[in-house]
């Protein structure tokens, strides 16, 4: 029987009950999926999935995205993005080092951006008995909610860029500045621009309704907006941080503590998330991607 716990006062929740090693009756799918959409992020732990059934399970979801950075993605099984720290016998990245850095919904600067991503813990870093690399959730339809209503009105028909190539700038230039610090070890994959100009940007409306709840979000984030259409740059990146600063209130927000064996899925539609850093080798983290192609944002 599945049980839903909800966790945070506005997003998270666990789901109990369920074993995705074992077939789904479409019932049980059904309500895994109401659950998830309620609760824009939800969890099971103590799953055992390999990357095959972490693809199929998420393909119920709709048709999976194959990640532009082909460095990082699991070999043999391209729809799965490797998120980790580790390195291979060659001294060389195994995947992404550096993901979620940012404030972020995935693949947002895409023409039709994700609609869910789904990260499965392989290994997780654990320093004196805590966990490390927790990641941090936030409601964007609870911070519209949330809005005054001139702010509403002021962003109805606005749009925002979304890019991936000012998200790759920025994070580089972060990179940077820990390594200068002596902060974490990264190793800086440059794009090529092959890799880049297939992610063109992307003009968005900065409140959204969503295609399956018809919740309206603020589709804005710190990673991947370049500029506000129509604004002059200053005002334009003022209202881009003002509402930034808005969406990742502390009341919106839900912190999960991974343990090794959580499946956790989040909707890029109405939530943003960002990891936490304080972790470098030799302690290990292993993680595994999976995210689903959403439709236009309207």
């Amino acid at each position: 029987m599945i049980t839903v716990n909800r966790i945070g006062k506005h997003i998270g929740a666990e789901i109990k009950g369920v074993d995705l090693t074992q077939p789904l009756s479409d019932e049980t799918f059904e309500q895994i999926a109401k659950a998830f959409f309620d609760n824009e992020v939800v969890f099971f732990r103590n799953q055992k999935i390999t990357p095959e059934q972490q693809v199929n399970f998420t393909k119920r979801f709709g048709i999976l995205e194959q990640h532009v950075r082909k460095e990082s993605r699991l070999p043999g099984h391209p729809e799965i993005l490797v998120v980790s720290n580790l390195l291979n016998e060659q001294g060389k990245a195994i995947g992404a080092q550096d993901a979620g850095r940012f404030w972020h919904s995935d693949l947002s600067y895409k023409k039709e951006p994700s609609l869910l991503s789904a990260l499965y813990a392989v290994e997780v870093p654990v320093k004196d008995g805590k966990v490390l690399g927790d990641t941090n959730f936030t409601s964007t339809t609870a911070a519209y909610d949330a809005l005054p209503e001139a702010m509403k009105q002021r962003l109805q028909g606005l749009k925002n860029v979304h890019s991936y190539r000012y998200y790759r700038e920025k994070n580089i230039r972060a990179q940077k500045e820990e390594q200068a610090r002596g902060v974490r070890t990264v190793q800086e994959h440059v794009l090529t621009e092959e890799q880049l100009n297939s992610v063109p940007d992307v003009e968005a409306p900065i409140v959204r309704t969503h295609p399956v709840t018809k919740r309206k979000s603020l589709f804005i984030n710190e990673a991947h907006t370049s500029a506000i259409v129509g604004l002059p740059r200053a005002e334009g990146d003022a209202l881009r941080d003002e509402i930034c600063r808005h969406t990742i209130k502390p009341e919106f927000q839900y912190r999960h503590s991974w343990q090794a064996g959580d499946l956790l899925l989040w909707d890029n539609c109405s939530a943003l998330h960002k990891a936490n850093f304080d972790y470098d080798l030799p302690l290990r983290r292993l993680m595994y991607r999976t995210t689903v192609r959403g439709s236009v944002a309207v």
